[in-house]
């Protein structure tokens, strides 16, 4: 049962239930304004008395997390998207151009238009396919 779980302060912890796999990541990263895609801010409402998640609430969890978000995508690949939403443009990229392609699709469905634009750049940069050409530029 979905509902919305609020939060006094950014700093609360929730998991992201992704594929599978649990992710713990704190509501500020989720809502941090360089990296937040448009799922996330679908996801986490800000108002002026609360933060609102759209999620799910256990009264007991093993992990002692007991907030959790679920989403139906890849847990592998999404390790990757959470890095990106920690860590913005010093995100590692890896250098499979079959997980980068995975990892564009991700960046779409997430709504994160300049973890984007990394990815088909490094894509431009390892293959020279033209379909990657728009998002190149020299000064990167």
């Amino acid at each position: 049962m979905v509902n919305e779980i609020s939060f006094n302060c950014e700093d609360a912890w929730l998991n992201l239930f992704v594929g599978g796999d649990l992710y713990p990541v704190q509501v500020k990263t989720l809502m941090n304004p360089s990296t937040c895609g448009t799922f996330f801010r679908d996801v986490v409402k800000v108002s002026d008395a609360a933060i609102k998640v759209r999620g799910v609430q256990w009264e007991t969890s093993p992990n002692h997390i007991k907030y959790r978000v679920d989403i139906d995508r890849d847990g592998l690949l999404f390790r990757h998207v959470l890095q990106y939403l920690r860590n913005g443009k010093q995100t590692s990229l890896p250098d499979d151009t079959y997980t980068l392609e995975a990892l564009v699709g991700e960046a779409e469905f997430f709504g994160l238009e300049k973890y984007r634009e990394m990815l088909k750049k490094k894509l431009w940069k390892l293959t020279g396919k033209r379909q990657y050409y728009a998002c190149y530029s020299d000064s990167d």
